[in-house]
């Protein structure tokens, strides 16, 4: 049948490429362009395994692990570096326009190491330490606060907080808040706290409701879930989008439970220590560090 056709026929190979005309008077079949097709796409494949191609992967994967798909991504970097739609094509229109700046600018939006970008390191995200540098934590938070809104501080923790030593008793923070949008949805920024609290030890256990504490001062929403990848989050290990818009849409449990007292609040745990954490809060001087920054932030209203 087909050698009875005289006509050119135009056959686009996959989606990888131009339409291509083929005479189907000659050798060339349905088999070898459905073979031409998988060796494209196996090269296409290659590509992305490729150590320069890894970037561009890596760079697209920032993106769309933080809600913002390939084609948008020319709506959302800053407009200085004159990018549109047309540089999103594919890997290699994206290698064409990618340098130091849009990179650097990229992982400094997000949080996101240039060490892992390029393909050398497994850390994705730089974190935070704040065991015994609470002052600095009110600080930085602080700071956010006057300048931004809808922040959240998410608070994990998997199994029952028990004060024994036996068991998984820790909890992590992960600290979000909004750097943007895409169309009208909030584009968040991520920063893992890498501390690993362990409600066993007094003082580990202390510093982190008194943190609990001062995000509910502060205004910033606490948020609890059970989660068994807490520590790779606090690492900067994984992503965590993906993992938080998985979670049930109740919360698994209330951190602001452990620092109320009954009478405000029914649910209240551990309040036989509740009044000892609000004197070691006072004696660290982590109550006049935020009084200070308030005071002088009234100032500059």
């Amino acid at each position: 049948m087909f050698n009875k056709m005289k006509k050119n026929l135009k056959i686009k190979i996959g989606n990888y490429g131009d339409f291509n005309t083929f005479n189907v008077n000659s050798p060339t079949t349905i088999n070898q362009i459905i073979v031409e097709d998988v060796q494209r796409s196996k090269l296409i494949e290659d590509k992305k395994n490729d150590a320069v191609y890894k970037v561009v992967k890596r760079f697209i994967e920032v993106y769309e692990n933080h809600s913002i798909m390939q084609n948008q991504i020319p709506f959302f970097i800053d407009k200085r570096f004159g990018l549109s739609l047309k540089d999103f094509v594919d890997y290699d229109s994206i290698l064409k326009i990618l340098n130091d700046d849009i990179i650097n600018w990229t992982c400094e939006k997000f949080g996101v190491r240039r060490e892992w970008l390029d393909g050398i390191d497994n850390q994705i995200y730089w974190y935070k330490s704040y065991y015994k540098e609470v002052h600095a934590f009110i600080r930085d938070t602080y700071n956010l606060v006057s300048t931004r809104e809808q922040i959240t501080m998410y608070v994990f923790k998997y199994g029952d907080l028990r004060l024994e030593e036996d068991g998984d008793h820790n909890i992590v923070f992960l600290l979000r808040y909004p750097i943007g949008k895409i169309n009208s949805r909030h584009v968040y920024k991520y920063i893992p706290i890498s501390t690993i609290w362990r409600w066993s030890y007094w003082r580990s256990r202390y510093q982190a409701k008194a943190i609990i504490y001062l995000c509910n001062d502060i205004g910033i929403n606490v948020k609890g879930y059970d989660l068994i990848e807490k520590e790779r989050i606090a690492c900067g290990e994984v992503f965590p989008e993906k993992l938080i818009d998985e979670m049930p849409l109740g919360l698994t449990w209330y951190p602001e439970d452990y620092i109320d007292m009954w009478s405000q609040n029914d649910l209240a745990k551990e309040i036989e220590e509740t009044n000892k954490v609000k004197k070691y809060m006072e004696k660290e001087g982590y109550i006049e560090c935020l009084e200070k920054l308030k005071e002088n932030n009234k100032m500059f209203l």
